[in-house]
Formats: C-alpha cells, structure tokens, sequence
C-alpha cells in the first residue's frame, strides 16, 4: 500500500505542535510528513523520521494573498509517494483521517481526488451537506489526490480560491473527484468539536464528480 504524503506549509505559528500531534495520533501510521517553513527558521524540534522538514525563502504572502498554494508547490517537488494530502500549520485532522483515507480508495479505487468534509471555524462544514459539485467559497484544501496530477503539470495557482481553481483544473483535465461523506478535517476548531465530529461518523451525502 502507498504511503500519502501530507503537505504543510508554515509560517511557524504555535499551533504546529497540534498539527503535529493530529498526525501522530492516527490510527493507521502509513503517512508521511514534509512541513515548509516559508521565509523563517523552523520552530520545533523534529524527533519523528516520518516527517521532514524544509526552509525555503519567503513565498507566501509575497506572490499575492494567501500564497499558501506556491508554498505547497515546493513541498510536492519533494514528495515520493502516490498520494498527497494537504494540512495547514492552525488547523488538525481526525484520528481516523488516514485509515478512512485508505478504506476510500480501496472501495472507490478509480477515483483520483479523495474531498473530506472539513468543519471550518467550528460551526460550518465545507462541502456543504449534500452538496454535489465544487464552488468557490465553498471548497478548503481537506483534500487528498494522486501525485500523478501533478507531475502532469497541475500546480497550485495562488490567490484567494487556490484550492478551488486547483480542483477546477483537475476536472478540466478529466480526473474523477469523489467527494466523502466522512468530515476529517478541522480548520482552527475547539477541541470539543473536533471529538463531537470524529465520532459523528458520516455527514451528508457521496458525491462523484466527472
């Protein structure tokens, strides 16, 4: 089974050490790690051979708004695996992300973008419920794809709908987005929510796009 690859661009904020911690508390441990520090010094001390990390000059934020995109860029250069999958440095995922990662792409093994619901600022979960397509304000990088896309020169566009506009070209170039009913992912969310959603298992519907 491949190895996902978890991207995670920082500008070193406290809130990476949860970032961390959500990754190493997954319940299956077949992932990897490369955290970019863009433009400053890394601030933890790294001890986990999954995980590694970079220091590249200041990207994000000089390009345009929200720049995490190019910072993302850099770090899927170096990943090796098959998938990719994308984690901010203030937010966290689920215990469970990983092992309902593969059990996805195991049952739907033709599908090439895997979207998890995310539950954004504690009180809204983006896709929405029943939501059956991708929308500009509507989409947050809760998602993992195969490395595939982008060696065929799909990239990060940076601005303010990155992820979007990502997901946009993916469909443009005929790859098939499955978006999961399962909520794993959390963008600065309070402890609490985080477990209330974790164990409410399955949020809304399946959707198959292209």
């Amino acid at each position: 089974m491949s190895k996902l690859t978890f991207i995670i661009p920082s500008i070193g904020r406290d809130t990476l050490e949860n970032t961390i911690q959500s990754l190493e508390n997954q319940t299956n441990d077949n992932w990897n790690a490369i955290i970019i520090f863009d433009g400053c010094e890394p601030t933890i001390k790294n001890t986990n051979d999954k995980i590694k990390i970079m220091q590249i000059e200041k990207i994000g934020g000089i390009l345009c708004y929200n720049a995490a995109g190019a910072v993302r860029n850099e770090g899927i250069k170096c990943a090796t695996t098959d998938w990719i999958a994308f984690l901010d440095d203030d937010d966290t995922i689920a215990s469970n992300y990983v092992e309902t990662f593969y059990n996805e792409i195991q049952e739907f093994n033709n599908i090439d973008v895997v979207i998890f619901r995310m539950v954004y600022k504690c009180n809204t979960i983006l896709p929405v419920l029943y939501e059956t397509n991708i929308r500009c304000g509507y989409i947050g990088i809760s998602f993992a794809m195969k490395k595939s896309i982008f060696d065929s020169g799909i990239n990060f566009n940076p601005g303010g709908c990155e992820d979007y506009d990502l997901l946009g070209q993916i469909l443009n170039n005929n790859y098939k987005i499955m978006i999961s009913p399962y909520i794993r992912y959390f963008v600065r969310c309070s402890e609490h929510i985080h477990i209330e959603y974790t164990n409410n298992n399955v949020i809304g519907n399946r959707a198959f796009i292209n």
